[in-house]
C-alpha cells in the first residue's frame, strides 16, 4: 500500500515538474516571438536613442530616397515637399512602447522648437505592421499630435528605409541628405541637439 502511494506521489511530482517545464518553455518562446515580431531597442545606459552606423543601402551622406504617401488626414505628401527644411523622419507603430514614450517629446519639440530650427517632423506609421489606419488616427487624436503622421499602407517605406527595429529615425539636412540614423526613443533635448548639429 505504502509503495503504491509513494509511486503515485513520485509520478505526480514528475508530471507536475513536466507541466511546469512545458509552461516555462512556452512562456519563454512566446516572449521571444513577441520580441522578434514587435520591436527591438538597442540597449543604452540611459534608454535613449543611440546613433548607429547606417547599414544597407542608406548611409550617412546619401540623399534619402523620395517617396509619396498619404497622411493620417488623407493628404498626399512627398518627402521632397520638405526640401529646404531639416527633417526628423521617424518610423513607428502604435503598439511599440518606446515609440509611445517618445511621442510626447516629439510633440513638445514640434511646438517649441521646430519653427526656430527650420525643422519638420514626419512620423511614418508602419501601418501594415500596425492595427490599421483607424487605430493610427485614434492614436494621433489621443496624443494630440500636430506634426504630420504618414501612413505606410503598402509596407514599402519601412522596407526602403530599413525600419526593422523601431523606433528608427533618420535626420535629414535641408538638401535631404541623411546626417544621422538613430534607433530607440528620442527626447526633446536630444532632438534640439541633433538639429543644431545638422548642416
Amino acid at each position: 500500500m505504502y509503495k503504491q502511494i509513494a509511486a503515485l506521489l513520485l509520478v505526480g511530482g514528475l508530471v507536475t515538474i513536466l507541466i511546469l517545464n512545458v509552461i516555462e518553455d512556452k512562456n519563454t518562446w512566446e516572449a521571444e516571438q513577441a520580441r522578434q515580431l514587435t520591436y527591438e531597442v538597442k540597449p543604452s545606459q540611459n534608454d535613449q536613442a543611440q546613433v548607429v552606423p547606417s547599414d544597407g543601402v542608406l548611409k550617412e551622406g546619401q540623399r534619402a530616397p523620395d517617396f509619396e504617401t498619404t497622411t493620417a488626414d488623407g493628404e498626399t505628401v512627398s518627402l521632397s515637399d520638405y526640401e529646404g527644411k531639416k527633417v526628423i523622419l521617424n518610423f513607428w507603430a502604435t503598439w511599440c512602447p518606446p515609440c509611445i514614450e517618445e511621442m510626447p517629446h516629439m510633440q513638445k519639440y514640434y511646438e517649441e522648437n521646430a519653427e526656430d530650427q527650420n525643422t519638420e517632423i514626419l512620423a511614418v506609421n508602419l501601418t501594415t505592421r500596425d492595427n490599421g489606419a483607424d487605430r493610427v488616427r485614434s492614436f494621433v487624436e489621443d496624443y494630440e499630435l500636430t506634426f504630420p503622421v504618414l501612413l505606410d499602407e503598402s509596407g514599402s517605406l519601412g522596407d526602403q528605409f530599413y525600419a526593422f527595429t523601431i523606433p528608427t529615425t533618420y535626420i535629414l539636412n535641408e538638401e535631404g541628405i541623411i546626417t544621422k540614423k538613430l534607433m530607440g526613443p528620442m527626447n526633446q533635448e536630444m532632438m534640439i541637439e541633433l538639429m543644431e548639429e545638422t548642416e
